[in-house]
């Protein structure tokens, strides 16, 4: 026995009625939302694997501005302060030198 769509009237899939047994409609017009898939890897070393998790778009939103907050605050904590100091005068510069107006080169 099949059951109808209530809103198109089409036949609804006899594997979503046995998933779904009270569902009312077909896929096309479910109110659910699509899910996003997440992986994460798990383990350390040699013994690692990736697990894959389906969640809500919602909360995939929340998870992803988790993320943003997280890599800002690493990289605030790790970018290294520059410090700009006078020019170090032990170093000589070109200027320091100089130069004959006969000067060829290393020419033999």
């Amino acid at each position: 026995m099949s059951r109808q769509c209530i809103t198109c009237g089409e036949d609804i899939h006899p594997k979503r009625l046995e998933i779904l047994p009270n569902t009312q409609t077909c896929t096309q017009h479910s109110t659910v939302e699509k899910k996003a898939a997440v992986t994460v890897q798990m383990g350390e070393g040699d013994h690692t694997w990736i697990e894959t998790y389906a969640i809500d778009r919602e909360d995939l939103r929340k998870l992803e501005e988790a993320e943003k907050s997280f890599r800002k605050q690493i990289v605030e904590e790790t970018t290294p302060e520059i410090t700009v100091t006078d020019k170090d005068d032990s170093i000589p510069t070109i200027e320091d030198f100089e130069m004959n107006e006969d000067f060829t080169g290393l020419e033999e």
